[in-house]
């Protein structure tokens, strides 16, 4: 910010601002002493500032410099208002990355993060050694143990339950934990926290829990019924995140929840990818997670007030 002058009364000064203002200069007025002095915000536009201060020393009362403060007042309105639009439609993530900014707003997030992280190491379910059998900490976090699984009858439908019916319903979350190896758990981590972050931060961490809790549910269930109780990841709750940010981003503007086209393409390609024959990819769990997500985010949509409409 620089001074280009002084004037001794404050009504010029103000007038002289207002004009500096209409013709696309920043600039304002403040005491200074006995006088009022004219500071201009553009460096860039300084000598235009200066010729136009000596312009109106000269002559004061050229008709130039009626009404220009009702002109910028106006363009100071319109530029408040540009301001705050952009502030709230612009998902602002300066802060997350400074002193732990991004775990303050998203802590949930991050607990869950560091249980995927210690269950994959105490579990050992990282160990991809060939034919080696699922140690006991596995056993006690799959969606049914090895054991009691070919122990139960094949033709009965709830054979996936056994362990459930017997009062472990820990097990009908704690598969999501447990990851193959280091790039499946770097992988759902990372679309964990991308997603997850957002909706955590913008919506709180109850809207959070109650997807996660929904979409591992679901998806366990499913996958279980259809493919058996050998399977692990979290990646049916980050396909429920895709999806729940995805409608909303489209859908619901004032969530501040944003996802690029690019990510949604490659999201939606790994999606089908992952269906290519002998992938032992936990298919359904995807596919259920992401209907979830979506019915989640839009289901709400659909009972808002009706002068509330959607674009």
């Amino acid at each position: 910010m620089r001074h280009i002058g002084s004037l001794t009364k404050q009504a010029d000064a103000e007038r002289l601002a207002a004009y500096l203002v209409t013709e696309g200069i920043s600039a304002h007025s403040e005491a200074d002493g006995s006088e009022w002095a004219i500071w201009v915000r553009d460096e860039n536009r300084l000598d235009d500032a200066r010729e136009a201060f000596r312009d109106f020393k000269h002559n004061p009362e050229d008709s130039r410099y009626k009404h220009v403060e009702r002109t910028a007042a106006a363009l100071r309105r319109e530029e408040t208002v540009k301001r705050e639009a952009a502030r709230k439609h612009v998902v602002e993530m300066r802060g997350k990355w400074g002193k732990g900014g991004t775990a303050k707003r998203a802590p949930l997030v991050f607990a869950l993060i560091g249980a995927c992280v210690l269950a994959s190491l105490w579990t050992k379910s990282m160990d991809s050694s060939e034919g080696r059998p699922p140690t006991a900490e596995e056993q006690l976090l799959l969606f049914a143990s090895a054991a009691s699984y070919s122990a139960t009858d094949p033709n009965d439908p709830a054979r996936a339950f056994i362990d459930i019916r017997h009062g472990q319903i820990w097990r009908l979350i704690t598969p999501i934990f447990m990851h193959g190896d280091i790039w499946h758990l770097v992988m759902n981590v990372y679309w964990f926290y991308f997603l997850g972050s957002q909706i955590e931060h913008f919506e709180g961490s109850w809207k959070l829990a109650l997807l996660v809790l929904t979409a591992a549910l679901l998806s366990n269930v499913v996958q279980a019924v259809s493919q058996g109780p050998n399977f692990l990841g979290i990646s049916g709750v980050d396909s429920a995140f895709f999806g729940y940010v995805w409608i909303k981003s489209k859908y619901d503007p004032s969530s501040r929840l944003v996802i690029s086209n690019l990510t949604i393409v490659i999201f939606i390609a790994f999606l089908f990818y992952c269906l290519r024959p002998g992938s032992n990819i936990a298919n359904e769990a995807h596919f259920v997670g992401l209907g979830v997500g979506v019915v989640m985010a839009y289901l709400p949509l659909l009972f808002r007030p009706s002068g509330k409409q959607m674009n």
